[in-house]
């Protein structure tokens, strides 16, 4: 699917905890994919369905407020970009070096 544009529309709630230093977050989406059941499928293989990209940038959000980074595994430390097959690895932060190397892949 790529960057074809889904019709979207959706709310995020911020809401404190019943744990006085943390905060609970609420999304609700609501979406409809191009080409019905055929596209969603499509779209899911691809990785590019809205919940599983709405799963992967909560994870990246909470990553940076708890650490202030977002952390990429070394089996893919350029995300999307890199679809090839990589043998996983623990994640840890990427070294100077590496992200000198993804500004200029």
């Amino acid at each position: 699917m790529g960057e074809a544009d889904v019709p979207n529309t959706g709310v995020v709630r911020f809401q404190p905890a019943p744990d006085p230093v943390c905060t609970e977050v609420y999304v609700r989406l609501e979406y409809e994919i191009p080409g019905g059941e055929l596209g969603k499928a499509v779209a899911k293989y691809f990785g590019e369905e809205p919940h599983q990209q709405l799963d992967d940038d909560l994870r990246r959000f909470k990553q940076v407020l708890e650490t202030g980074e977002a952390v990429r595994s070394d089996g893919a430390p350029y995300g999307k970009r890199a679809r090839g097959e990589f043998p996983q690895r623990l994640a840890r932060p990427m070294s100077p070096d590496e992200l000198a190397e993804g500004e200029i892949a």
